[in-house]
């Protein structure tokens, strides 16, 4: 068997090439994946803290309380410097609240930065008039 001598070790630099490229790849996806649970994770607990003011009638310290349960249970360390706002106001006949969360999740794998989340949530109830 001749072989080139200028080619000689050639299919094992394009293997490690190619092990790093699919390394970084995989990598990346499981970095977007988590990126997608937190931003998950943040929507719903925006959502829950809103619900339990409303419905459970809880001030705004609780619902703030709970909305930052909601991620500690669901997403642990993953969503960090962690803010949530609950503003409540009476007009019209019906209670509004709002519940805004902000967190970013630390950077780790291929992407050196780390990702901003934010979301709120918005929830009404009628109020009797007396």
């Amino acid at each position: 068997m001749l072989t080139d001598p200028q080619q000689r070790g050639s299919s094992t630099v394009e293997a490690v090439f190619s092990i790093i490229f699919l390394v970084l790849l995989v990598l990346g996806a499981i970095e977007v994946s988590l990126a997608l649970y937190a931003r998950n994770v943040v929507m719903t607990s925006a959502h829950e803290g809103a619900r339990a003011a409303v419905e459970l009638g809880t001030d705004p310290a609780s619902a703030a309380a709970i909305a930052r349960s909601t991620i500690m249970r669901a997403a642990g360390g993953l969503v960090t410097d962690l803010e949530v706002t609950v503003l409540t106001e009476r007009s019209d006949g019906f209670r509004r609240v709002r519940v805004a969360v902000v967190g970013r999740i630390p950077p780790f794998g291929p992407v050196p930065v780390p990702i901003p989340l934010s979301a709120t949530a918005t929830a009404a109830q009628a109020v009797p008039v007396r």
